[in-house]
């Protein structure tokens, strides 16, 4: 996804938008337990915190492709 859809999807979601670098636009989405829904144009992942997501290790994910 492009930054200008990944704004539509945040705003639409009530996310934030973020760069992963590569020119690769994801959708951040905090919720109030901790945990972080990450949104990019190939796959939807649920990490248990930041910390888990930086570290690539998501609790579920479903692939959008």
């Amino acid at each position: 996804m492009d930054e200008n859809q990944a704004n539509l999807v945040a705003e639409a979601l009530g996310g934030e938008v973020w760069q992963s670098g590569g020119d690769i636009w994801v959708v951040i989405i905090r919720r109030s337990d901790g945990k972080q829904v990450v949104i990019s144009d190939e796959i939807v992942c649920e990490y248990e915190n930041s910390i888990a997501f930086d570290d690539n290790r998501p609790l579920n994910s479903i692939l959008l492709h």
